[in-house]
């Protein structure tokens, strides 16, 4: 079985047992008022809201492995970006505009990030599957606007929410060109070790 499908299960297995963890949103949450609680930085990407968060998820995560895996994208560039969006893309957003932060999206579309760029192997031109992206990104705010108007409840919540989308996005994206940068070094670097060890 390819490794980055079982990755992906392995997660799902995970999401889906904090699911049922007694006041899991109270305890494990990203909250800026407890933002003492170390712990909550490391657990908020596995903990959801509702089961229509983790189904929601739970689906997002399947599609973007089986794509990656079609793609036949690298398991080490797809885990360290899924895993390095879903901890610290949302942090710069979370930290200007204090919300409580919980969920797996970010780390998805952190790993739709990597993909827009991997399909550039194919010779199919990233921007197409960005834009699309943003716009599904952003298409509840979209609409949340022009059916409650801009001070409305609903339209800030998910403007938040989806610019935390949004960050993973990016942050996917600049992780592709990160990996590209880093990888020949740490070659390079790895056959250097390995060749004063022969001697």
């Amino acid at each position: 079985m390819n490794k980055i499908l079982i990755f992906a299960a392995i997660l799902i297995i995970i999401y889906s047992s904090i699911f049922f963890i007694p006041n899991r949103f109270e305890i494990l949450s990203l909250n800026p008022e407890k933002i003492s609680e170390i712990w909550r930085f490391i657990t908020y990407p596995f903990t959801h809201l509702n089961t229509k968060h983790l189904i929601e998820n739970i689906i997002g995560l399947s599609l973007v492995a089986f794509i990656a895996r079609e793609l036949k994208t690298a398991f080490n560039d797809f885990s360290s970006t899924y895993l390095s969006s879903g901890f610290l893309s949302v942090i710069p957003i979370w930290l200007i505009l204090s919300f409580t932060a919980l969920g797996a999206s970010n780390a998805i579309f952190g790993g739709f990030g990597l993909i827009t760029q991997n399909i550039k192997k194919f010779q199919i031109k990233s921007w197409y599957i960005i834009v699309l992206l943003i716009i599904i990104i952003f298409l509840s705010s979209i609409t949340n606007y022009f059916s409650y108007g801009s001070k409305s409840e609903q339209f800030v919540s998910s403007i938040k929410q989806n610019l935390a989308h949004f960050s993973g996005l990016i942050f996917g994206i600049g992780f592709f060109f990160f990996l590209s940068k880093i990888k020949p070094i740490l070659t390079k670097r790895k056959r250097h070790v390995l060749r004063r060890l022969s001697e």
